[in-house]
């Protein structure tokens, strides 16, 4: 074995875009050494491919030549062959797509140096990927904290619900790039496929070292989901109304991965009502409504929902869509104004928000929605003077309360049908 080391540079070139196979090719400068001249080029080599791809890509095992060649020519000269490339394309099955010798000679300790550039075959990430990255982080289920109306649960599998229920909201918020923490071993297992399999194509083999790393991972406590069957008698005749009373506590932190520093934290409580459950809601509709809170708790702190366009005055165009919003619901309509910053810390506190009125929610569309704007003052016009980030929208308690007292007045009506039709 020979005493090696690494010295490198790497230097970022114009991407060339390979059709549809989603593979781009990054020119790339580097330097290795080596005992001779070939381990000096095998080490520049590598250096780039790790550079581009990681060390996922087994790029020693790939370079590591075991036979000497028997060509009379210089080796130096040889090492720039065609033949020699060829080999290395071979070799790197198509990662290293060509290479350029810019020097490769022994230094004042002995080592040979070998300075390239490199064209590395890399796999083009989604635009996706390019958003904040947040893993959210299975919820810990306090022991006996859950139960309803089908008895006591499980507490680990009531979080994991609602773990991947706030998963899955993000993910349809279109806001986050939202990494797995759950299935990990899964993906690992995929990923040694890729490295041990002798005829994988580059498409393939590119893909390796292109694992994301979050930003920000999500953490907190199930503390208690207690739902349970309540009765009322009507005053009117002897019938007994049957419902869903309850409560449902879980606290959240959102941490910076780089520093620790808990960049966002809140407590929820919720009950039935808030979450429209019913006698008839199981585990996975709790779960699902929970998750859906949480996320749009965490999506309202970091990204709120966004008026994009306005036009008849008051129908606004609104960034968020899916399963994020739905028809019926009613948000504060918030004018953004001047930066605040802290007296004492002098860190920015955002833009100060003024409600202007209410917006609810009469059209929604997989990526986008709209909605319609009630204003404190009836003679203002938003399109006025209009620009984009100028409104946001916040679910605020008001809006909580009129959202249920809608919903009470539907279920008023329905028990009077109901009553209705059994005299």
């Amino acid at each position: 074995m020979f005493l090696r080391k690494f010295l490198f540079f790497v230097t970022l070139s114009t991407f060339v875009t390979f059709g549809f196979s989603q593979i781009e090719t990054v020119s790339v400068n580097s330097k290795g050494y080596g005992d001779g001249p070939e381990s000096a080029l095998n080490s520049a080599l590598t250096q780039a491919i790790g550079q581009v791809n990681g060390r996922s890509i087994d790029s020693d095992s790939l370079l590591t030549t075991t036979e000497k060649t028997s060509t009379k020519n210089d080796e130096s000269d040889y090492l720039s062959s065609r033949d020699f490339k060829e080999s290395i394309k071979s070799k790197t099955k198509g990662v290293v797509e060509s290479y350029s010798i810019l020097s490769n000679a022994k230094d004042d300790s002995g080592l040979w140096v070998a300075e390239i550039t490199a064209q590395i075959a890399r796999f083009k990430t989604s635009k996706s990927a390019n958003r904040k990255r947040i893993a959210v982080i299975d919820l810990i289920g306090r022991q006996g904290c859950c139960l309803t109306v089908e008895g006591e649960l499980n507490p680990d599998v009531a979080a994991y619900e609602v773990s991947s229920a706030i998963s899955n909201f993000l993910v349809q918020s279109r806001k986050f790039t939202v990494l797995d923490r759950s299935f990990q071993g899964f993906a690992e297992t995929e990923r040694n496929t890729l490295k041990t399999s002798e005829n994988m194509p580059v498409k393939e083999l590119a893909k390796l070292g292109q694992e994301l790393f979050a930003d920000m991972i999500l953490v907190g406590n199930l503390n208690s989901i207690r739902l349970q069957k309540a009765q009322r008698k009507m005053n009117t005749s002897d019938r007994v109304l049957e419902y869903l009373t309850g409560n449902i506590a879980t606290n959240i932190r959102i941490i910076d991965t780089a520093t620790g520093q808990i960049k966002f934290s809140s407590s929820l409580r919720m009950n039935p009502k808030d979450l429209d459950l019913n006698l008839g809601s199981d585990i996975f509709t709790i779960s699902k409504k929970v998750g859906e809170r949480v996320g749009f708790t965490v999506l309202n702190a970091i990204y709120p929902i966004q008026v994009t366009g306005v036009t008849e005055k008051i129908v606004v165009d609104l960034n968020t869509g899916g399963d994020v919003v739905s028809v019926g619901q009613v948000f504060d309509l918030m004018l953004l104004g001047e930066k605040i910053k802290d007296a004492y810390t002098k860190e920015s506190l955002g833009k100060r928000e003024t409600k202007i009125g209410t917006v609810e929610i009469t059209q929604v569309s997989p990526k986008q929605s709209r909605g319609k704007a009630t204003l404190i003052n009836e003679t203002s016009n938003l399109e006025t003077n209009f620009k984009p980030k100028m409104y946001i929208l916040r679910l605020s308690n008001s809006s909580k309360k009129q959202a249920l007292k809608k919903k009470t007045k539907e279920v008023r009506k329905q028990i009077e049908k109901d009553f209705e039709d059994l005299y």
